[in-house]
């Protein structure tokens, strides 16, 4: 067998590949006599019809295409096997590019067979610059503001509905009201878009803006009519983009009595005692945000100046692989959160490769900034401290409880994880970072944007291994 070597681009190599007729003949001689040993004839016993009858009924085409697929698989293996240097680096299995097709064509076994396979290898790497980077990151401040928000948003939630009859309608009320929506053009009413006592919040978050403040100043029994155009995302969907009349009916108006800021409501809502331990929670919360909001603003502009000066060529396994790593991710999301007769029918064929399509920017961003990362720890030699690798293994999987998780394989996922941070923290310290104000820097494009669950819960918990998780 002669095997010729050549570099292909995309991080790949190529195999250019001869092999003697002896090869593909031993492979047919044998798969024809264990054929002739087992295959069932009719008219004859089991093992004892004649060969050319056995050939006959099997075909030649598919005769020849078995032995094709066992002489490359075989030959590729040796090939791969003689070439320790590729194998060491080699990604995934090897890619047929001469049309196979034509090699069931023109194969005959015991002649000799020339075709041409590749191999993804781990990318070469090439970085100008690594270090002593100049530049700028959005400094994000901590609101405290939000602190009262989110407060006042938990009095809301443990409020009590009081009848209101002597005054007109205010933010943050319950009111029931009579909402009909007129076809502006023909002024038909579209049943199915409007409602008989409806219970609406007077919150232009919980409801159509345009409606919250038509309605705020209104008295009970009076009729507002707003004019506007069907919306995003309401039902039914046939109406979206039309051009509509809002009629609402005012029937009755409830206000919120709203619990005291104390420290029974403090206790009522966390596992604090005081009002005072509750502020300081959530003031701390705020904080920690901001600063991790600053860090990873820090790091978006380091990582983007270590890329501009990356050059190489990915692989298209390691793009496949990181879609795969990204989809099942976002899946996984969602599945955790809608019904799973819901997720069976919404995870169509058509909707995944729409996902890999749309991750594919981000893909591909992620693995460049990982090969710069991977290179920095060559090159300065970083390593990883066992002993804050074996306590993150331990925690790890203390949390995750999975018996089917397989310790060396975390363990070995943990370390690239760790290493690719201490990357980061010397890539940080080894540039020099200007902080500005929030909002002077336009931000990059997200491909996609992960959505945060609004937690609807009414207590407010600590979680101190949330950061790690």
């Amino acid at each position: 067998m002669k095997v010729t070597l050549e570099k292909l681009p995309a991080s790949q190599i190529g195999f250019d590949i001869q092999v003697e007729g002896t090869k593909s003949q031993a492979i047919y001689d044998r798969i024809v006599k264990d054929l002739t040993r087992t295959m069932q004839v009719p008219g004859f016993r089991k093992g004892k019809a004649p060969q050319q009858l056995v050939l006959r009924q099997v075909g030649s085409q598919r005769l020849k295409a078995n032995v094709l697929e066992e002489l490359l698989e075989k030959t590729l293996n040796e090939a791969l096997s003689e070439n320790k240097e590729v194998k060491e680096k080699a990604l995934g299995g090897f890619q047929l590019i001469t049309d196979i097709e034509t090699l069931v064509q023109t194969f005959t076994p015991g002649q000799e067979l020339s075709f041409k396979a590749a191999i993804d290898v781990e990318p070469e790497v090439s970085l100008a610059k690594y270090q002593g980077f100049t530049v700028k990151a959005e400094e994000i401040k901590p609101d405290l503001t939000e602190v009262d928000r989110t407060l006042r948003e938990f009095q809301v939630r443990k409020s009590t509905l009081v009848p209101i009859e002597d005054r007109p309608v205010e933010a943050d009320d319950v009111v029931t009201v009579d909402l009909k929506v007129l076809d502006r053009a023909t002024g038909e009413e579209l049943p199915e878009a409007g409602e008989d006592d409806f219970q609406l919040d007077v919150d232009e978050k919980a409801f159509i803006p345009e409606v919250v403040q038509a309605i705020i100043g209104a008295a009970i029994d009076q009729v507002i009519e707003v004019e506007s155009v069907f919306p995003q995302d309401y039902y039914p969907e046939e109406y979206v983009g039309k051009e509509i009349k809002y009629v609402i009916t005012i029937k009755s108006i409830k206000g919120r009595e709203l619990p005291p800021l104390d420290d029974e409501f403090a206790q009522s809502i966390s596992d604090k005692e005081t009002i005072a331990e509750l502020r300081e929670l959530l003031e701390k919360r705020v904080t920690d945000e901001a600063e991790s909001k600053t860090k990873a603003n820090k790091e978006r502009a380091v990582l983007e100046a270590l890329t501009a000066e990356l050059e190489v060529e990915l692989p298209v396994t390691l793009i496949q692989q990181e879609l795969d790593f990204l989809v099942r991710q976002q899946a996984s999301y969602l599945q955790d959160r809608i019904d799973p007769a819901m997720a069976k029918q919404l995870f169509t064929k058509e909707l995944v490769e729409e996902m890999r399509r749309l991750n594919q920017p981000e893909a591909v961003n992620r693995i460049r900034r990982k090969v710069a990362l991977d290179e920095i720890a060559k090159q300065e030699n970083l390593t990883v401290d066992e002993a804050a690798l074996n306590e993150r293994v331990a925690n790890t999987l203390a949390e995750l409880k999975d018996p089917n998780i397989d310790p060396a394989r975390l363990k070995s996922l943990i370390r690239e994880e760790i290493l690719t941070e201490t990357s980061v923290e010397w890539l940080i310290e080894h540039s020099e970072i200007e902080l500005v104000e929030q909002g002077s820097l336009t931000p990059p494009a997200e491909t996609l944007e992960a959505i945060a669950p609004e937690d609807d819960s009414d207590v407010v918990t600590v979680d101190a291994t949330s950061e790690e998780a």
